[in-house]
């Protein structure tokens, strides 16, 4: 029932414990875990038909990158080009099961793409 690598938590768990944090520290790599987390936890909840709940999750992080850049702190370069990865990578992944082709998949996505581009 329960999958765990040694020393790696569930990509729920992960998600709690960053979703928790004031805000995401590009001295500890925050988003791209961030992004490591929303890639393991699509494997998870897509293929069950739980893209609206993955979304929610991509949309959280989008309220948190602009919660950061309002407080001044800009997104680094890095950071840049990994949402910009992540969102072009989604978008694409039109096939079943991960029918990103859906319209608020792609608002989504192109949401977080604009976001890291500016």
């Amino acid at each position: 029932m329960f999958h765990f690598r040694l020393g790696q938590a569930s990509p729920q768990s992960e998600l709690i414990r960053l979703k928790q944090a004031p805000a995401l520290n590009p001295n500890y790599n925050m988003v791209i875990k961030y992004l490591d987390c929303l890639n393991r936890l699509a494997d998870q909840l897509i293929p069950n038909s739980n893209l609206p709940t993955w979304l929610i999750e991509v949309q959280h992080l989008i309220r948190l990158l602009q919660k950061r850049v309002f407080s001044r702190m800009p997104l680094t370069p890095v950071e840049r080009n990994a949402l910009l990865n992540f969102a072009q990578y989604w978008r694409s992944m039109t096939r079943p099961p991960y029918n990103m082709g859906r319209p608020e998949a792609q608002i989504v996505m192109i949401t977080l793409a604009e976001f890291a581009t500016k």
